[in-house]
């Protein structure tokens, strides 16, 4: 008998515990929130019988956005995955990519008396997906990056000011930036240059060898690989480099007004980070994200970007006092926008 009331006894007590353990992840679960935003921009120019003439071109950018929020007691966590990827295809041309994005970011907060601040670690990877090239013609495709080539990885600690409405002005003094580039790249990457940036279908017709039929060796390559190593300067790396590690301070203003006006949308964001090597050339990233939204599914939108480091470079000719032409590498501000009508959906 006393067996059995210690059993039951036991029992009950379990299953107290895991009704309360239970009602424990539920309350915790309702304070996830989710949303997934996919969405598809479209633009387009076409002729027929037209006397003037022109070249038909097509314009399409997929783009996704997911977060994943989590609002508690003591803190406050945001996690954003934004993909966007863009291309062009013109009339007896391959198609072009334009816009290539993979941008996660992660934002944990203390909740504090004062509503006015926060103490927030910011956490963000950017990246692309596929290569991207400097087109010289419809034909030639010089590589310039790749999938993690570069890839930014940054870790800020520091307060979010948030007195101002739709406004947060992050202030980090202590701020990481690592930028990584694979080894995969640099080995693509010479085996372009040998090919002059041709694409296998464009090959000039007086080549000794057709390219698809024909791996060339170490020794054909050695050449090429010695230019680069001499010549390489982007990202701030060196040649065959694969990381690089800088720690300054960073300040971020995030802009976000989902009803900016009755069908008006607007987000920004810009990120300035300066390392403590080299506070006077800071690096400058600023996207902007206008839409006019006709409805739940169709908006018209605007999408540009404004951006500057020191360590990117570009070639330019230029004559020396003597009048000699010449070649240099020199940063330069880099500039991108984007406009179309698109279809998206928010799911939550």
């Amino acid at each position: 008998m006393k067996k059995t009331i210690v059993l039951i006894f036991l029992s009950l007590l379990a299953v107290t515990t895991v009704s309360a353990e239970m009602e424990a992840v539920k309350a915790d679960s309702a304070k996830w929130k989710y949303s997934f935003k996919p969405g598809v921009t479209y633009s387009s120019t076409s002729f027929q019988n037209w006397f003037k003439g022109g070249n038909e071109l097509v314009t399409v950018k997929l783009s996704s956005l997911g977060t994943a929020n989590y609002e508690g007691d003591r803190f406050i966590w945001k996690n954003t995955l934004f993909m966007d990827y863009g291309f062009t295809k013109r009339t007896g041309q391959k198609v072009q990519v334009n816009v290539d994005k993979l941008d996660l970011s992660s934002r944990l907060s203390l909740i504090n008396s004062k509503n006015s601040f926060k103490y927030t670690a910011l956490f963000g990877i950017k990246s692309q997906f596929t290569d991207g090239y400097n087109y010289l013609s419809s034909t030639q495709w010089l590589l310039q990056s790749s999938f993690f080539a570069p890839g930014y990885i940054t870790l800020n600690f520091g307060v979010d000011y948030m007195k101002i409405k739709n406004l947060i002005i992050h202030l980090s003094p202590i701020s990481e930036k690592t930028t990584i580039v694979r080894e995969a790249f640099y080995n693509k990457k010479v085996i372009n240059e040998y090919w002059g940036g041709y694409e296998p279908e464009f090959m000039p017709e007086d080549d000794d060898h057709m390219y698809e039929e024909y791996t060339p060796t170490e020794e054909e390559l050695e050449p090429y690989e010695t230019i680069l190593a001499a010549t390489y300067v982007d990202y701030g790396l060196e040649w065959r480099e694969n990381a690089r590690f800088e720690v300054g301070s960073n300040i971020q203003f995030l802009y976000n007004n989902p009803e900016l006006y009755k069908f008006l949308s607007l987000k920004s964001r810009l990120d300035i980070f300066a390392s403590y090597g080299q506070l006077s050339i800071p690096d400058i990233d600023w996207e902007t994200w206008l839409s006019i939204n006709f409805n739940n599914f169709i908006s018209f939108n605007i999408n540009f970007q404004l951006a500057y480091d020191y360590d990117i470079k570009f070639q330019e000719t230029f004559l020396e006092p003597d009048g000699t032409p010449g070649v240099r590498n020199v940063p330069k501000l880099q500039l991108r926008n984007f406009l179309g009508f698109g279809v998206s959906y928010t799911f939550k």
